[in-house]
Protein backbone atom coordinates (compact mmCIF):
# COMPACT_ATOMS: atom_id res chain seq x y z
CA UNK A 1 0.00 0.00 0.00
CA UNK A 2 3.06 2.48 0.98
CA UNK A 3 4.55 1.83 -2.80
CA UNK A 4 0.51 2.53 -4.51
CA UNK A 5 -0.11 5.36 -2.60
CA UNK A 6 3.22 7.19 -3.85
CA UNK A 7 1.93 6.56 -7.33
CA UNK A 8 0.30 9.91 -8.66
CA UNK A 9 -2.98 7.92 -10.02
CA UNK A 10 -3.19 6.29 -6.55
CA UNK A 11 -2.07 9.37 -4.10
CA UNK A 12 -5.55 10.60 -3.27
CA UNK A 13 -7.65 7.50 -3.31
CA UNK A 14 -9.36 6.92 0.12
CA UNK A 15 -7.70 4.14 2.01
CA UNK A 16 -10.22 1.08 1.58
CA UNK A 17 -9.78 1.42 -2.00
CA UNK A 18 -6.49 1.48 -1.87
CA UNK A 19 -6.44 -2.06 0.32
CA UNK A 20 -8.84 -3.54 -2.15
CA UNK A 21 -6.04 -2.20 -4.81
CA UNK A 22 -2.92 -3.80 -3.08
CA UNK A 23 -5.42 -7.26 -2.69
CA UNK A 24 -5.47 -7.36 -6.58
CA UNK A 25 -1.87 -6.70 -7.11
CA UNK A 26 1.48 -8.53 -6.80
CA UNK A 27 4.63 -7.60 -6.99
CA UNK A 28 7.52 -8.92 -9.39
CA UNK A 29 11.52 -8.63 -10.37
CA UNK A 30 12.93 -8.23 -13.71
CA UNK A 31 16.28 -7.73 -14.39
CA UNK A 32 18.29 -5.30 -16.09
CA UNK A 33 17.30 -5.75 -19.87
CA UNK A 34 14.18 -7.92 -19.14
CA UNK A 35 11.10 -7.05 -21.67
CA UNK A 36 7.94 -7.00 -19.46
CA UNK A 37 5.80 -8.67 -21.64
CA UNK A 38 8.15 -11.08 -23.67
CA UNK A 39 5.63 -13.89 -24.14
CA UNK A 40 2.45 -12.30 -24.27
CA UNK A 41 2.62 -8.59 -25.79
CA UNK A 42 -1.16 -8.43 -25.38
CA UNK A 43 -1.13 -9.66 -22.12
CA UNK A 44 -3.76 -6.95 -19.94
CA UNK A 45 -1.91 -5.33 -17.33
CA UNK A 46 -0.99 -2.27 -16.00
CA UNK A 47 1.92 -2.03 -13.58
CA UNK A 48 3.37 0.61 -10.96
CA UNK A 49 7.33 0.91 -10.67
CA UNK A 50 7.85 0.25 -7.33
CA UNK A 51 11.98 0.46 -7.75
CA UNK A 52 14.01 0.85 -10.52
CA UNK A 53 13.41 2.24 -14.09
CA UNK A 54 11.83 0.92 -17.30
CA UNK A 55 12.78 1.70 -20.79
CA UNK A 56 9.17 2.58 -23.43
CA UNK A 57 10.52 1.51 -26.71
CA UNK A 58 9.10 0.60 -30.36
CA UNK A 59 10.76 -1.21 -32.72
CA UNK A 60 10.37 -0.50 -36.65
CA UNK A 61 9.62 -2.88 -39.79
CA UNK A 62 13.14 -2.85 -40.57
CA UNK A 63 14.32 -3.42 -37.20
CA UNK A 64 15.45 0.34 -35.95
CA UNK A 65 14.89 0.73 -32.30
CA UNK A 66 13.37 3.97 -30.38
CA UNK A 67 13.14 4.83 -27.44
CA UNK A 68 10.37 6.76 -26.10
CA UNK A 69 11.24 7.44 -22.77
CA UNK A 70 12.48 6.00 -19.25
CA UNK A 71 10.56 6.10 -16.55
CA UNK A 72 11.30 5.80 -13.01
CA UNK A 73 10.02 4.86 -9.08
CA UNK A 74 6.13 5.48 -8.42
CA UNK A 75 5.31 5.60 -12.37
CA UNK A 76 2.29 3.75 -13.58
CA UNK A 77 2.71 2.63 -17.14
CA UNK A 78 0.87 0.21 -19.19
CA UNK A 79 -2.46 2.11 -18.26
CA UNK A 80 -3.73 1.66 -21.92
CA UNK A 81 -4.37 -2.06 -21.48
CA UNK A 82 -7.45 -0.90 -19.33
CA UNK A 83 -9.19 -0.85 -22.89
CA UNK A 84 -10.23 -4.33 -24.66
CA UNK A 85 -9.11 -3.80 -27.94
CA UNK A 86 -5.78 -5.08 -28.55
CA UNK A 87 -3.20 -1.89 -27.35
CA UNK A 88 -0.14 -1.02 -29.36
CA UNK A 89 2.92 -2.85 -29.15
CA UNK A 90 5.34 -0.88 -26.93
CA UNK A 91 8.31 -2.81 -25.76
CA UNK A 92 8.10 -2.60 -21.99
CA UNK A 93 12.03 -3.51 -20.71
CA UNK A 94 13.76 -3.24 -17.74
CA UNK A 95 16.26 -0.62 -17.53
CA UNK A 96 17.72 -1.61 -14.25
CA UNK A 97 17.14 -4.28 -12.05
CA UNK A 98 13.15 -3.59 -11.41
CA UNK A 99 10.30 -4.52 -8.84
CA UNK A 100 7.11 -3.65 -10.23
CA UNK A 101 3.48 -3.78 -8.78
CA UNK A 102 1.30 -5.72 -12.02
CA UNK A 103 -2.25 -4.51 -11.39
CA UNK A 104 -4.51 -7.37 -13.57
CA UNK A 105 -6.80 -5.40 -15.96
CA UNK A 106 -9.79 -7.16 -15.51
CA UNK A 107 -9.68 -6.69 -11.86
CA UNK A 108 -8.26 -3.09 -11.66
CA UNK A 109 -11.71 -2.16 -14.43
CA UNK A 110 -13.87 -3.92 -11.68
CA UNK A 111 -12.50 -2.09 -8.90
CA UNK A 112 -12.71 1.62 -10.84
CA UNK A 113 -16.42 0.43 -12.13
CA UNK A 114 -17.08 -0.23 -8.01
CA UNK A 115 -16.55 3.35 -7.29
CA UNK A 116 -16.81 5.27 -10.57
CA UNK A 117 -15.59 8.37 -9.55
CA UNK A 118 -12.16 6.85 -9.64
CA UNK A 119 -12.16 7.09 -13.14
CA UNK A 120 -11.62 10.88 -12.68
CA UNK A 121 -8.32 9.65 -11.68
CA UNK A 122 -7.59 7.75 -14.67
CA UNK A 123 -9.18 9.86 -17.12
CA UNK A 124 -6.61 13.11 -15.78
CA UNK A 125 -3.81 11.37 -16.01
CA UNK A 126 -4.41 10.24 -19.56
CA UNK A 127 -5.30 13.85 -20.24
CA UNK A 128 -1.84 14.99 -18.98
CA UNK A 129 0.11 12.49 -20.78
CA UNK A 130 -1.94 13.16 -23.77
CA UNK A 131 -0.49 17.03 -23.64
CA UNK A 132 2.54 15.31 -23.11
CA UNK A 133 3.07 13.86 -25.98
CA UNK A 134 1.66 16.57 -28.19
CA UNK A 135 4.65 18.44 -26.85
CA UNK A 136 6.85 15.95 -27.80
CA UNK A 137 5.72 15.36 -31.05
CA UNK A 138 5.93 19.36 -31.60
CA UNK A 139 9.51 19.23 -30.78
CA UNK A 140 10.06 16.52 -32.75
CA UNK A 141 8.98 18.18 -36.20
CA UNK A 142 10.26 21.75 -34.95
CA UNK A 143 12.73 21.62 -33.00
CA UNK A 144 16.42 21.74 -34.20
CA UNK A 145 18.20 18.57 -32.59
CA UNK A 146 20.70 20.59 -30.32
CA UNK A 147 16.98 21.53 -28.83
CA UNK A 148 15.44 18.26 -28.75
CA UNK A 149 18.61 16.77 -26.92
CA UNK A 150 18.24 19.44 -24.17
CA UNK A 151 14.22 19.06 -23.83
CA UNK A 152 14.98 15.52 -23.90
CA UNK A 153 17.71 15.51 -20.83
CA UNK A 154 15.43 18.43 -18.74
CA UNK A 155 12.72 15.66 -19.50
CA UNK A 156 15.11 13.05 -17.76
CA UNK A 157 16.29 15.47 -15.26
CA UNK A 158 12.45 15.97 -14.10
CA UNK A 159 12.12 11.79 -13.47
CA UNK A 160 16.07 10.77 -12.52
CA UNK A 161 17.62 14.16 -11.46
CA UNK A 162 19.62 14.68 -8.34
CA UNK A 163 19.38 17.89 -7.44
CA UNK A 164 22.55 19.76 -6.08
CA UNK A 165 23.60 23.13 -5.37
CA UNK A 166 23.35 24.80 -8.84
CA UNK A 167 23.35 21.85 -10.86
CA UNK A 168 21.47 18.25 -11.79
CA UNK A 169 22.85 15.04 -11.92
CA UNK A 170 20.72 13.05 -13.52
CA UNK A 171 20.72 9.39 -11.58
CA UNK A 172 20.42 6.91 -14.26
CA UNK A 173 23.00 5.08 -16.85
CA UNK A 174 22.38 6.84 -19.59
CA UNK A 175 24.86 5.82 -22.49
CA UNK A 176 25.11 7.64 -25.72
CA UNK A 177 23.66 4.73 -27.69
CA UNK A 178 20.05 5.10 -25.17
CA UNK A 179 20.03 8.92 -26.42
CA UNK A 180 20.39 8.48 -29.53
CA UNK A 181 17.50 5.80 -29.64
CA UNK A 182 15.74 8.44 -28.06
CA UNK A 183 16.41 10.97 -30.79
CA UNK A 184 16.03 9.21 -34.23
CA UNK A 185 20.11 9.82 -34.62
CA UNK A 186 23.15 8.23 -34.80
CA UNK A 187 25.07 7.78 -31.89
CA UNK A 188 28.08 10.13 -33.57
CA UNK A 189 25.63 13.09 -34.12
CA UNK A 190 24.82 12.39 -30.11
CA UNK A 191 28.06 12.76 -29.31
CA UNK A 192 28.69 15.70 -31.48
CA UNK A 193 25.91 17.78 -29.62
CA UNK A 194 26.90 16.76 -26.22
CA UNK A 195 30.84 17.89 -26.90
CA UNK A 196 29.38 20.98 -27.99
CA UNK A 197 26.91 21.40 -24.59
CA UNK A 198 30.05 20.21 -22.93
CA UNK A 199 32.27 22.91 -24.06
CA UNK A 200 29.75 25.76 -23.21
CA UNK A 201 29.77 24.26 -19.61
CA UNK A 202 26.18 23.53 -19.94
CA UNK A 203 26.88 20.29 -18.89
CA UNK A 204 29.58 17.60 -18.11
CA UNK A 205 30.08 14.23 -19.12
CA UNK A 206 31.26 11.27 -17.04
CA UNK A 207 31.44 7.40 -17.91
CA UNK A 208 27.63 7.15 -19.12
CA UNK A 209 26.67 9.90 -16.61
CA UNK A 210 25.74 13.37 -17.17
CA UNK A 211 25.00 16.20 -14.89
CA UNK A 212 23.07 19.75 -15.87
CA UNK A 213 25.56 22.05 -14.54
CA UNK A 214 23.59 25.38 -15.93
CA UNK A 215 19.66 24.22 -15.54
CA UNK A 216 19.02 27.57 -17.00
CA UNK A 217 20.83 27.75 -20.12
CA UNK A 218 20.04 24.03 -20.79
CA UNK A 219 16.51 25.61 -20.51
CA UNK A 220 16.95 28.67 -22.61
CA UNK A 221 18.10 26.19 -25.23
CA UNK A 222 15.51 23.68 -25.24
CA UNK A 223 12.70 26.56 -25.38
CA UNK A 224 14.12 29.76 -27.00
CA UNK A 225 11.92 33.04 -27.11
CA UNK A 226 9.91 33.61 -29.98
CA UNK A 227 10.50 35.76 -32.39
CA UNK A 228 8.65 39.74 -31.54
CA UNK A 229 5.30 39.87 -32.78
CA UNK A 230 5.35 41.74 -36.05
CA UNK A 231 2.27 43.27 -34.87
CA UNK A 232 1.89 46.81 -37.21
CA UNK A 233 4.76 46.13 -39.26
CA UNK A 234 3.78 47.63 -42.10
CA UNK A 235 4.68 45.10 -45.20
CA UNK A 236 3.49 47.67 -48.70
Amino acid sequence: MEALRQCRLFATWPDERLADLAMIAYAKFHPRGAEIFARDPEHREAFVIAAGEVEIGRESVDGRRFVLSVQGPHEILAVVRLLAAPPIHYVYRAYEDTVLLHLPCDALTALLDSDPILWRDVALLMCARQGESLRQLDAVRLGTLEQQLARTLIDLSLIHGIERPDEVELGLRLPQEQLAAMLGISRQSVNKLLRNLEEETIIALDYNRITILRPAALEALAHPKAPKSLAGFDCR
